[in-house]
């Protein structure tokens, strides 16, 4: 790759590889596609599929397993505070990243946008953190899979339970991307359809509407208490298990990346990414506020039988909920619980490497990794992207020499850290954004698809409070008889790659930050104006009648 290929403010750096255009042909269910192009993407995913796949991304195996870390540190109230914040912090992240997906929707998302509005040393090191990051959670949802199947079948060696994963998400990955789609679309919904019945299902339980008649009510957020303490007593003890729900919830919460990754295979990208953006604020509000809300109602935190199960598992055991039905007397519901979360930690596993395969593809065609990365098939599917993710996805094998809790455990701390880097990053990308429209003189509000006034202070107020909780999270180590090199890695190993990733790519090209005077915000303007204009002329009509309701509702 030559200096020219990354100098700063390029206006060659996306020519030729934004190719959906309106003088290409559609499908009957309004697939878009460049066929001179290579290593073209297809425009296949419609609303109804990017919709779900931010609920899929937003509610993961966090929600269900991994809630009951959090009610453990901080109480039923301290965990609700916990996810309650990082939700707004996250929502800092979400209204930037809506805005910049609804009016430049190519290939690489926010990558793409840190090369235009930041620095290219940037978008290399994000690319590469976030394909580590997608990695890690892919394989802490592998992790979840096995401890689940074992609540069935706990006899069964985990190395099938790895193996049938790896199947099924290369089976989604390696064929058309409508698949990928069609496949998170329904996985996503049983996990809708498992939160909510599970919210219904507590408000039952908690009248009294269960096998011994036990009406429970908030009996729990008064004893043994609205707070617990971790590592420390009094208010210092409270705080520190408040402080400590936010690692939980970074694993747990997503959705602003996964829709802008998306971006370049949307159907009318400027109608249907603001729309998926902003129901992203009221799934957060409605999944884990109210599921925060749920298993503190259902089991008090210092259940020993739960406290048990997270330290020496991640299976249904290990989930609040099971533990709040059993404590009950309810004996068919776990067993449903369980199998929804397999579905569950199946999607967010396909999902991660969805991610992971594009965004290789697209550092690979800007020079950020090998070429060989870059390559499609006739389907747009980056088959060669996916090995290396595969071979990557084979570390879930540590379960077997390890405790399944110890390795999850591990895999959250990594996969958290660099999440936490990742939405810093792109709140800064919003800011810049925002600071070169106005120092060229465009009016946000007229001139994008979508934006609101609210955008640059909820974003600075985002990455302030990211940073501190980046900087601050594994605080334990660092404490009298604390240290611990192993926690020490899988906490800070992220800030390092990151800042050695970002100091590569800055010495060897000797890159600038972008200045606002020399960011391109019209290059591709009339591109994608052309774009939005042969979709309202030719709006993608489904075949089958199902397809059409659903396309109705979202």
């Amino acid at each position: 790759m030559s200096e020219k290929d990354v100098e700063v403010g390029s206006k060659s750096e996306y020519s030729g590889q934004v190719q959906e255009v309106p003088d290409h042909h559609t499908g009957n269910e309004g697939t878009l596609r460049d066929e001179g192009d290579d290593t073209g993407v297809v425009r296949a995913l419609k609303s109804r599929h990017i919709q779900l796949i931010g609920i899929g991304s937003a509610v993961g195996i966090g929600l269900f397993i991994g809630s009951a870390r959090s009610l453990i540190y901080a109480g039923p109230l301290g965990s609700l505070l916990g996810y309650t914040f990082f939700g707004l912090i996250l929502w800092g992240v979400c209204l930037p990243a809506g805005e910049m997906a609804a009016f430049l929707p190519i290939r690489g998302g926010h990558l793409a946008w840190a090369h235009m509005y930041l620095d290219p040393a940037a978008s290399f090191a994000i690319g590469w953190n976030y394909i580590y990051a997608c990695l890690m959670f892919a394989c802490a949802d592998i992790i979840a899979v096995c401890g689940l199947m074992q609540y069935w079948l706990p006899d069964v060696n985990v190395a099938a339970w790895i193996v049938m994963t790896l199947f099924i998400v290369t089976v989604l990955n390696i064929f058309h991307v409508k698949f990928f789609g069609e496949a998170e679309f329904y996985f996503a919904s049983l996990k809708v359809l498992l939160i909510i019945g599970l919210l219904m299902m507590t408000f039952v339980v908690m009248l009294g509407g269960n096998p011994i008649h036990d009406r429970i009510g908030f009996r729990y957020w008064k004893n043994p208490g609205l707070f617990a303490e971790y590592h420390s007593t009094g208010s210092m003890g409270r705080f520190l298990g408040f402080f400590q729900v936010f690692k939980i919830a970074a694993f747990s919460m997503g959705g602003p990346d996964t829709v802008a990754m998306c971006a370049a295979e949307a159907v009318q990208p400027r109608k249907v990414l603001p729309r998926a953006v902003k129901a992203i604020v009221f799934r957060l509000a409605i999944f884990f506020v109210l599921g925060a809300v749920a298993i503190g109602v259902l089991v008090p935190y210092n259940d020993e039988f739960l406290i048990k199960s997270v330290e020496t598992g991640v299976g249904a055991d290990a989930s609040a909920y099971v533990v709040g039905m059993k404590r009950v007397g309810i004996k068919v519901l776990p067993h449903i619980f369980n199998a929804v979360c397999v579905t569950s930690a199946a999607s967010c596993t396909n999902g991660f490497v969805y991610l992971s395969m594009r965004i290789l593809q697209s550092m690979a065609i800007r020079g950020e990794a090998p070429k060989f990365f870059s390559k499609t098939t006739k389907h747009g599917v980056p088959l060669n992207a996916f090995y290396l993710v595969f071979a990557v996805l084979c570390l879930s094998f540590m379960q077997l020499s390890n405790n399944g809790a110890t390795v999850f455990g591990w895999f959250i701390d990594l996969s958290s850290v660099a999440t936490m880097i990742n939405y810093a990053a792109m709140s800064l990308m919003g800011i810049r954004f925002h600071a070169g429209l106005r120092r060229q003189g465009f009016n946000p509000k007229t001139f994008l698809p979508w934006s609101t006034r609210y955008t640059v202070p909820w974003a600075c107020c985002s990455l302030f409070f990211l940073i501190i909780i980046t900087l601050f999270q594994g605080w334990e180590v660092f404490t009298k008889g604390g240290w611990d090199l192993r926690s020490f890695f899988t906490c800070y190993f992220g800030l390092a790659f990151f800042a050695v990733c970002f100091a590569y790519w800055k010495i060897r090209y000797k890159t600038k930050a972008v200045r606002l005077d020399d960011m391109d915000f019209t290059s591709h303007l009339q591109e994608f104006d052309d774009l939005d204009q042969f979709y309202k002329e030719n709006p993608p009509v489904s075949t089958s009648w199902w397809n059409r309701v659903l396309d109705k509702i979202f």
